[in-house]
């Protein structure tokens, strides 16, 4: 029996839901016994060759979401004057913004369909962007923003983005058609 390694940040979000960074071929049998049906891919950056490969000799359906472009019309651009802010001193990179809002609704939307079921929603390092889409499903279960807080900052450690976390506890879930179940009490 070969060895069997979850990929990097990967958790159970509930029964068939599952979140991770991108798996690489290490993580492969891992994902052989997850029975995957659907790969949501949220990344700034295009999945690896590799992975669509695996993904399609399994036949899980991939959907990228990455060439998302615009940015979220509710945070300003990134700074554009060679991309460092002066600080005390010292220069610092501008805060990256939140992931397009557009990208949060299709993939929420992907996960309210039971069809897409047993699903792995995954992004490059499956902090940041996994993590949004996460807690905005959170929000859509009526889950205490705390305990969505919670979790994203779980997941990023010591990257927490705070725009990550505005964007989610500022997030309309009205804007998704269809509701999440409630979570169990």
């Amino acid at each position: 029996m070969g060895v069997v390694v979850p990929p990097m940040n990967f958790g159970l979000v509930e029964d068939g839901f599952y979140r991770s960074a991108q798996p690489s071929e290490l993580n492969f049998s891992f994902l052989e016994k997850l029975n995957l049906r659907t790969v949501i891919w949220v990344g700034a950056e295009e999945p690896s060759e590799i992975l669509r490969s695996f993904l399609d000799s399994q036949g899980i359906e991939l959907h990228n979401l990455a060439p998302q472009v615009q940015l979220n019309p509710h945070f300003p651009p990134p700074y554009t004057d060679g991309g460092v802010v002066p600080f005390s001193g010292q220069l610092h990179l501008p805060p990256l913004p939140p992931p397009p809002e557009p990208l949060i609704i299709q993939a929420l939307t992907l996960l309210l369909q039971p069809s897409s079921f047993p699903t792995l929603v995954c992004c490059n390092m499956g902090r940041h962007r996994t993590g949004t889409v996460v807690g905005c499903y959170r929000k859509l279960q009526r889950w205490a923003l705390s305990s969505i807080l919670e979790e994203y900052r779980r997941y990023a450690g010591m990257k927490v983005r705070v725009l990550n976390e505005q964007f989610i506890e500022l997030f309309d879930t009205d804007l998704v058609s269809g509701t999440a179940q409630p979570a169990p009490a």
